[in-house]
C-alpha cells in the first residue's frame, strides 16, 4: 500500500477513535471531556482526546477531563478508562494498550445550584 494511502487511513482511524473515546468518556457520570473550543486555562492539542498508534494494531489514548464535584476522582477515572477501552475495541480492529486520563480540573456547583 502506498505511504500516502496509509497516512490517510491513519488520519481517518484517528478521527474515529478520538470520537469514540470522547463519546465514551462523556457517558460517565460526573465527567466532562474537554473540547477543542473550550476556553479553558490550558490549551489541549486536538481537543480533549489524543490518539497514538502503536505496532500490532494497538492504540494509546489520552483523555483530558474535568470532574464534577462531589464525584470521586479515582472512581471516575477508572470508569472512563474501562468505557473508552470497551467502546474502541468493540467498534474497531484496534486493541487498546492504555487509556491515560488526565483530570485538569474539578467543577464545583455555584451558589444557585447548591
Amino acid at each position: 500500500m502506498p505511504k500516502e494511502m496509509r497516512t490517510n487511513n491513519l488520519a481517518v482511524f484517528s478521527d474515529v477513535i478520538m470520537s469514540l473515546a470522547s463519546d465514551a468518556a462523556a457517558e460517565v457520570d460526573g465527567v466532562v471531556v474537554l473540547r477543542s473550543g473550550d476556553a479553558s486555562k490550558r490549551a489541549i492539542r486536538g481537543g480533549g482526546v489524543s490518539v497514538y498508534f502503536l505496532p500490532n494494531e494497538k492504540v494509546a489514548v489520552d483523555v483530558f477531563v474535568e470532574v464534577n464535584y462531589p464525584c470521586r476522582i479515582p472512581e471516575a477515572v477508572a470508569a472512563v478508562q474501562q468505557k473508552v477501552k470497551e467502546d474502541i475495541e468493540s467498534a474497531t480492529r484496534f486493541r487498546v494498550h492504555s487509556v491515560n486520563v488526565q483530570v485538569v480540573g474539578v467543577n464545583f456547583p455555584t451558589q444557585g445550584e447548591a
